[in-house]
């Protein structure tokens, strides 16, 4: 996958603020799949086009660039040449590393409980965007998560699918095979950004 700097440059020039715990969580997927030398080799690609993340001195609850976030993405899947499917399973996992959502859990431990409050935690996560729980059923199996006033980057899309997906993935007791659809995007002309998560 080929990324350039001035795309790179031009992502930082967006608009907001996301805390430190989702580079964390980056981080600390890619130590799990390809070791600290593999870390080390996404540190010096981001060194290389510009815009450097130092992950070991990141600090979970301070606020960084929102367009770093997409940065990060696209550069640790540029060094291992990771398709879409492997950016869904990243944020898929997540969360299990997210201190911010572990409170969640702890806290709301039905899913009618964790989906209504879900909202607030986003905005503990990120200085833009409103995430919204527009509705679920327990017996048709699904629920659905939406977001606007966000566009970043396709690839944050690809990310967020596989988070939201996880939260119903911790609750959901019982539940299993797990797949998710981005049914609308900001950039494919919607005005918002929706995804539909099923299970059985």
């Amino acid at each position: 996958m080929e990324i350039t700097k001035e795309e790179l440059d031009n992502l930082i020039k967006v608009k907001g603020e996301a805390r430190g715990a989702v580079f964390q969580t980056d981080a600390e997927y890619v130590r799990l799949a390809k070791g600290e030398v593999g870390l080390s080799k996404v540190q010096e690609e981001l060194k290389r086009m510009g815009h450097p993340i130092d992950y070991k001195n990141i600090r979970a609850t301070e606020w960084y660039p929102v367009g770093l976030r997409a940065v990060s993405l696209l550069v640790i899947q540029k060094v291992f040449n990771w398709d879409d499917k492997e950016i869904e399973k990243m944020g898929n996992t997540a969360p299990k590393y997210s201190f911010i959502v572990r409170l969640l859990m702890k806290y709301f431990l039905t899913f009618p409980m964790s989906y209504k409050q879900s909202p607030a935690y986003w905005k503990k996560h990120y200085t833009i965007g409103k995430f919204e729980t527009p509705g679920y059923d327990l017996e048709k199996k699904y629920y659905v998560a939406r977001l606007k006033d966000f566009k970043i980057h396709p690839v944050v899309c690809v990310y967020l699918g596989g988070y939201f997906m996880r939260i119903g993935q911790f609750v959901l007791k019982g539940a299993k095979n797990f797949k998710v659809k981005e049914t609308k995007c900001v950039f494919s002309g919607d005005s918002y950004h929706e995804f539909v998560i099923t299970y059985e």
